[in-house]
């Protein structure tokens, strides 16, 4: 049947499951459900910030023969740890959950990265699906199946890969994200198209204010078409061994180390990535893979979307510190995502250190 809604077939060894995106459509996600599997009883996992959304979800879910139970974890990422996952499996042990039934993350990356490790590893696995309410999580964290909580040491550093069996973005939901949270997973966005579709980019320039002002029909539209190439992109390189899902992390060698230098809390994500965006066209530029006509390109998209394009307060190196002990170091050199023009990433693991040097100092002076 055809479906509007249906942005891509996410395909993997787990098996293949649809991408929804639309205007509206959280309170069809039971029926959605129904579609796809009948799991008699759902444990919806949520944050203070969505509730309103989850109960939607909730009241979706009942009115389609689901018995839907609710938990509220309080919002952040320093709630994203094995102590609250431990308070979710004694709920779902008290609650008598079962194999057949079914995880629902309504929330942001947090809510999803946390209720993903939950479902992966109750029971040895409960079927799993995610609600992205953040721009963020629809770009990023709800696509491609990484599951993680935090340790003290560092991000991320418990997890697992566990598929969804679907993923539904209500683009609607996004006009409740405050505007900072909002441009923040523009980058992610905007991203996509650098690294992988022209088309998409030149959309992203000529219609800065419709997709701002969230005009339902285009922002569905940007938001459909980027988490497309997410997904396309996780299709072919699941587990981030053939070279290919490593071209998403274009602007996060630099954004990482920005995120890591300044505690987690100076930058939202998709601000570090701006600016590592802007050190990595410079490096790409200094390199001769971009011409300076392209590093104007990306720096006057980002401008558009309010993003930042340097980081006067922080320490470079402290950042370049943080760059080295990165995962995606390889055998002591740093792997840079860089692009071979727009539209085309490109990895490179020889960049000189004077150069990254060069341009860290002045992103930060």
């Amino acid at each position: 049947m055809n479906d509007p809604e249906l942005a891509a077939e996410v395909r993997t060894s787990a098996g293949d499951y649809p991408l929804w995106v639309g205007w509206q459509i959280i309170d069809e996600v039971g029926e959605r459900i129904r579609r796809i599997m009948d799991p008699g009883v759902a444990y919806i996992i949520t944050d203070e910030g969505v509730y309103q959304q989850a109960r939607r979800a909730q009241n979706s879910l009942e009115m389609s023969g689901i018995a839907a139970h609710l938990f509220v974890m309080p919002a952040g990422e320093q709630n994203k740890t094995l102590a609250t996952a431990q308070h979710i499996y004694t709920w779902l042990a008290e609650l008598k959950a079962e194999r057949g039934h079914l995880i629902l993350a309504v929330g942001g990356g947090v809510v999803g990265d946390l209720a993903g490790f939950v479902a992966a590893t109750y029971l040895r696995g409960l079927p799993f699906a995610q609600v992205p309410t953040s721009l963020l999580a629809m770009m990023d964290a709800a696509i491609g199946g990484k599951t993680a909580v935090d340790l003290p040491q560092g991000k991320n550093l418990v997890g697992a890969f566990y598929q969804p069996k679907f993923v539904l973005a209500d683009v609607s939901v996004l006009q409740t994200l405050p505007e900072r949270e909002l441009r923040s997973g523009w980058a992610e966005a905007i991203k996509h198209g650098l690294i992988m579709d022209d088309d998409l980019l030149s959309t992203f320039e000529s219609q800065t204010d419709a997709i701002q002002s969230l005009e339902p029909e285009i922002a569905t539209d940007v938001i459909r078409r980027s988490m497309a190439i997410k997904a396309n992109v996780v299709s072919q390189d699941e587990r981030e061994t053939l070279g290919i899902r490593v071209l998403l992390n274009y602007g996060h060698t630099i954004g990482h180390g920005i995120e890591a230098a300044t505690g987690y809390g100076q930058y939202l994500h998709g601000e570090a990535v701006s600016i590592g965006m802007m050190g990595a066209a410079r490096i790409g530029n200094g390199v001769g893979l971009m011409s300076d006509a392209e590093v104007d390109r990306q720096q006057s998209i980002l401008t558009a979307y309010g993003l930042p394009l340097d980081a006067p307060t922080v320490d470079p190196a402290s950042v370049l510190e943080a760059m080295r002990s990165d995962k995606k170091v390889a055998s002591g050199n740093i792997r840079w995502v860089l692009l071979e023009g727009i539209g085309n990433a490109t990895t490179r693991n020889d960049v000189p250190t004077e150069l990254v040097e060069d341009v860290l100092s002045g992103l930060m002076s």
